[in-house]
């Protein structure tokens, strides 16, 4: 059957649902929360912040169907036309897509009042949906009944088992949707909706307002189909729809969208490792019969360590491959062309590591200290390499021009005079310079000549009294004191390098790091900002009504008036008056 859009307002989605998780009775009121292993895969690959829209209340309102209208379309997750619910589980959408700088999961989930289901698995499912969810949309029927409002009100002591990090931010944006609803639309369906809690349950209405610090309420009415089309709602066209209807539907997705942000985890928005893990943790914790609470602290802990673990090997192995590809031309290579691929493969690794890591801004600086420290360990695996085929080279250049230059005047019937000696020994000097790769390992080797080779031709020429001894001792202080030059230039030069290379690294973790921390901070600007907002919109309705209120309410004269009853009876009062 071919895809079957809802409207052009709504982007459509390509796609289809795939089970995330079910529950599995273990009898005497017990039971476990699977996960689905392709499903996790899903959410593995999403790198960029995600954000998760979830979809749940009371079985067969039209909840799947909703899910889809979130897709741009009337198929998709599964719908039923029996009495019982149709999702069983978790479903979630295979094809995140990608909207404002974020990557949305739609997940659709089982009804939380089937009558199949068993209490403990209701409350469960419930408990995750609110951890795991950047919005949670919440599906009840138009004409809102005690039985409805006693579920909201569970909903909020369902919040009470779950343990928050120190506020209740990590709560998703809370929608509820009236569906069916039939009234004229009030002014504010907020306030409509918060009236009507508070008058079968007051506690349920101050509970809300103080655990969902931005929420939402739409009056959905009926699609204005007959019964037999409403049971097959995945084939319908959208023509065939109350135009009202689709407009609600159009209003309250495109509301959706706009309000939606990524799921954090502190200041840090979630990459798809490490919300999966994050579910994983909830879960282990909600399968643990000891555990009365789900620990949003402990699971974001584990979940901030798995991250930074994951962060350390793919970064580390992409550090690793480009110093690798660096390898395949083969050792040596000069020193500078050695840094430069180090600090591109160590800026491109560290850029990675900190868009990966979250947690706070300390744990954060705790992460990028251990991640260098390592890239320090690996870089000096490569740098040995590398300075062990340097020293192979000049050793292997040095012993040849010495050979072509030198030796051969050394042989007893060859015998260089000194200043044969001399001249030879410039000329060897110079063609080394020549071939000479800077680095401490040309000094080394150059060095390593003046103290074996340079002695020796100097005494074996002193011995065949060819140099005199005053003359041999001169020539040995003068190699020696260009030893103890070389040697100081090249730790000189050595340091230098070394305070260059720690300065850049310095400087790139520094721009890293502002820039991470700078997105913190306007993540944590724009969810204050949020609900500022929302507060003040939420007065601005309250102080709207009020003034409609007491327009509305007569002033005590038109009252007696109206008592009166008679217009001779409110001339009276008026010229009394």
């Amino acid at each position: 059957m071919s895809p079957n859009p809802f409207s052009k307002t709504i982007p459509f989605r390509p796609g289809n649902p795939t089970h995330l998780l079910n529950y599995m009775s273990l009898g005497d009121d017990s039971g476990a929360v699977l996960l689905d292993e392709q499903a996790l895969r899903i959410l593995k690959k999403i790198q960029e912040p995600i954000a998760v829209i979830t979809v749940v209340g009371s079985y067969r309102r039209g909840k799947s169907y909703f899910a889809n209208t979130l897709l741009g379309r009337h198929d998709g997750f599964k719908l039923g036309s029996s009495v019982d619910g149709c999702t069983k589980g978790i479903d979630i959408w295979d094809t995140p897509f990608y909207h404002k700088d974020k990557r949305v999961v739609v997940i659709d989930c089982e009804g939380i009042d089937d009558p199949n289901q068993e209490v403990p698995w209701a409350n469960k499912l419930f408990i995750l949906c609110l951890a795991i969810s950047s919005t949670l949309i919440y599906n009840i029927n138009g004409i809102i009944g005690r039985d409805d409002i006693e579920k909201l009100f569970l909903m909020t002591k369902i919040v009470s088992l779950i343990q928050p990090p120190n506020d209740h931010k990590f709560l998703p944006n809370l929608v509820v949707l009236l569906r069916d609803f039939q009234l004229d639309s009030p002014p504010d369906f907020v306030e409509y909706f918060l009236n009507r809690l508070s008058k079968v349950n007051e506690d349920a209405a101050k509970d809300i307002t103080k655990f969902f610090k931005k929420f939402n309420v739409y009056g959905i009415p009926h699609p204005g189909i007959r019964q037999d089309a409403m049971r097959n709602m995945s084939e319908v066209d959208t023509d065939q729809l109350d135009p009202s209807f689709v407009e609600k539907i159009e209003e309250a997705v495109t509301n959706i969208f706009d309000d939606l942000h990524p799921k954090y985890l502190n200041a840090s928005p979630m990459t798809g490792v490490a919300f999966a893990e994050f579910l994983e943790r909830c879960v282990v914790q909600i399968n643990d019969p000891s555990n009365t609470m789900l620990s949003i602290p402990s699971a974001y802990e584990a979940t901030i360590s798995y991250a930074a673990q994951k962060a350390y090997e793919s970064c580390l192995e992409l550090y690793n491959e480009m110093m690798d590809h660096m390898s395949l031309e083969g050792f040596p290579i000069s020193w500078d062309k050695f840094e430069d691929v180090h600090n591109t493969a160590f800026e491109e690794a560290l850029k990675n590591f900190i868009q990966q890591i979250i947690g706070s801004v300390d744990q954060i600086q705790t992460f990028q200290k251990t991640f260098r420290d390592k890239i320090t360990d690996i870089k000096d695996q490569f740098y040995m390499k590398n300075s062990s085929a340097m020293r192979e080279y000049h050793e292997g250049w040095a012993h040849k021009l010495w050979k072509e230059h030198v030796a051969h005047g050394l042989e007893v019937e060859n015998l260089f005079d000194t200043d044969q000696f001399e001249e030879a020994i410039a000329l060897f000097e110079q063609a080394y310079e020549t071939k000479v790769m800077p680095g401490q390992e040309a000094i080394q080797v150059l060095n390593e000549f003046k103290t074996n080779q340079y002695k020796d031709a100097i005494k074996l020429l002193n011995t065949y009294g060819i140099l005199r001894e005053e003359r041999a001792n001169e020539m040995l202080a003068r190699q020696e004191a260009e030893k103890k030059y070389y040697e100081i230039l090249q730790e000189e030069e050595q340091l230098k390098a070394e305070i260059n290379n720690v300065k850049i690294e310095n400087e790139k973790v520094q721009n890293q790091l502002e820039e991470k921390v700078k997105g913190m901070e306007e993540c944590l600007r724009n969810q204050e900002q949020q609900i500022r907002e929302d507060c003040q919109s939420r007065l601005n309705n309250m102080q709207d009504q009020l003034i409609r209120t007491l327009e509305k309410k007569p002033s005590f004269w038109d009252s007696v008036k109206d008592l009166v009853g008679s217009v001779a009876g409110a001339n009276v009062l008026e010229n009394f008056l």
